[in-house]
């Protein structure tokens, strides 16, 4: 049961909510402001132990889009992508040393972190992963990492259906070549359709669909509560391997709830001081959204759903993680569970964009440390992606930079990133025996336990390779991301 604020008590999410802002431009210029202390380098690539055998070599196949044919029908088609195969590339031969696991295991850990959050996660489909990209300031280039990630993940074998819910800015689709919709969600919401798989679009990439919106429609931003509902319930009941969501640069109850719907949140922030100020603001909102429906869920918390409404809770004195365990194990210890459950499973990282040097990356480890400091939650830095002329080209020509020129610095690090996402996908009983590999990985993942860290940094290549041995499933995925980034 979820509050709303035109009702005491909802079954879960919330009501309509005012129109949503959208970037227009994802290539604004960023500034150098700094916001943290100590300078540290972003995402070092780091080059495998020379020693080991060689992997077999990969092809790097790239889809071939035709600007003047991507959907120009009234319902585009999945054409069968003609390949350009480029020269065949020797990759990096695989570390077998420990140091090298055990950077990978300060990575995934903890382990033992429950894979779903039963009331926002996958519902019917506990094999699907839902990723959100989200943020509260638009012209970042929120949509770009929504579609690249979606077909980085198509390109490595997964199944993938990318969700567009920035419902006043509609684009994703024009960033994956689709330049018209057939269907969108206003047919869903309409009934003119009985479920999604009726508007599901088809792409030029193999494994991956979209979800289109129409931001044309006069209301389309403003869904009322039990559309919203609808939503959501479907989304959770799509069989796909992962469900990348889109969403609108905003803080509307509307679409906090797509983002809290997701397993693995990330915000998109650029460098410049009120990017910056504005993703925090987000995060927080996010979290103060997150406890009131958490409160709003049990009767014996309701005072405590409309003092975090109203600010009053934040403005105790000893406003903290532990003041607010005390205050709900006061008056519900059951729920008191539940509630560091559902925080143990809070999986929220930043992902810097049109970063211009490596001292950037301290303005998201000065976020990540105000995040901890203020809203009590350890998130991660997925990575960074440097300001670039050739993904703004890529964009222009309806084509992911994954795609249009998968070797340039941005594409590389969205593939650190790609890496991270499918090891954390993995199933526990794998992430576990890797766990308990050596006793001195053992050791240092029970510090990380206890240190409560919970991280979901893009891989190095040394981390990729030492993984390539413990994860036979992701071996091939891992083989076509090694390839591109031995380049």
């Amino acid at each position: 049961m979820i509050f709303d604020q035109n009702q005491e008590k909802l079954p879960t999410d919330t009501s309509a909510e005012e129109p949503q802002e959208k970037e227009k431009s994802l290539f604004e210029t960023s500034s150098t402001d700094s916001v943290g202390q100590e300078e540290k380098k972003p995402l070092v690539i780091v080059p495998p132990t020379p020693g080991a055998a060689p992997i077999r070599p990969i092809e790097q196949a790239r889809p071939a889009l035709d600007p003047s044919t991507a959907g120009a029908e009234k319902h585009p088609q999945a054409t069968p992508a003609v390949s350009r195969i480029e020269p065949a590339e020797q990759a990096k031969p695989l570390p077998t040393d420990t140091s090298s696991t055990n950077s990978l295991m300060k990575v995934i850990l903890p382990a033992e972190k429950c894979k779903t959050n039963p009331d926002t996660s996958a519902g019917d489909n506990p094999a699907k992963k839902i990723i959100a990209v989200g943020g509260a300031k638009g012209g970042v280039g929120k949509s770009m990492l929504a579609a690249n990630l979606a077909v980085g993940l198509a390109l490595l074998g997964q199944k993938v259906v990318l969700a567009d819910l920035d419902l006043r800015g509609a684009d994703v689709h024009l960033y994956t070549g689709v330049k018209s919709l057939a269907s969108t969600w206003i047919d869903f919401l309409d009934r003119k359709v009985d479920s999604l798989q009726d508007i599901l679009t088809p792409t030029a990439f193999k494994g991956l669909s979209l979800i289109g919106g129409d931001s044309s429609k006069l209301g389309s931003a403003n869904l009322p509560y039990s559309q919203k509902l609808k939503i959501m319930r479907h989304l959770k009941e799509l069989e796909t391997d992962f469900l990348v969501i889109d969403l609108g640069g905003d803080t509307t109850l509307n679409g906090l709830d797509f983002f809290l719907l997701a397993d693995q949140k990330i915000v998109v922030s650029g460098t410049e001081p009120a990017s910056v100020l504005d993703s925090y603001t987000f995060i927080k909102v996010a979290f103060i959204r997150f406890l009131e429906r958490f409160f709003s869920e049990h009767r014996s918390l309701q005072d405590l759903a409309t003092q975090i409404k109203d600010g009053s809770l934040e403005k105790s004195e000893n406003y903290s993680l532990d003041f607010l365990y005390q205050e709900v194990r006061a008056r519900d210890p059951q729920a008191l569970v539940q509630l560091e459950k559902q925080l143990d499973q809070f999986r929220l990282s930043i992902v810097l964009n049109m970063t211009e040097n490596n001292k950037d990356v301290r303005i998201a480890e000065s976020m990540q440390k105000l995040v901890k400091d203020k809203c009590f939650l350890d998130i991660g830095i997925l990575g960074t992606i440097p300001f670039d002329k050739l993904v703004r080209k890529a964009a222009r020509g309806f084509t992911p930079i994954v795609v249009e020129n998968p070797k340039c610095q941005a594409s590389r690090n969205i593939h650190q990133m790609l890496a991270a996402i499918l090891l954390h996908h993995e199933q526990e009983t794998t992430r576990a025996k890797l766990l308990h590999s050596t006793n001195r990985i053992r050791r240092e993942a029970k510090d990380q336990i206890d240190a409560g860290k919970m991280t979901l940094d893009g891989l190095t290549v040394g981390q990729i390779n030492s993984a390539f041995n413990n994860t036979p499933r992701l071996r091939q995925s891992f083989q076509k991301i090694l390839s591109i980034m031995s380049g």
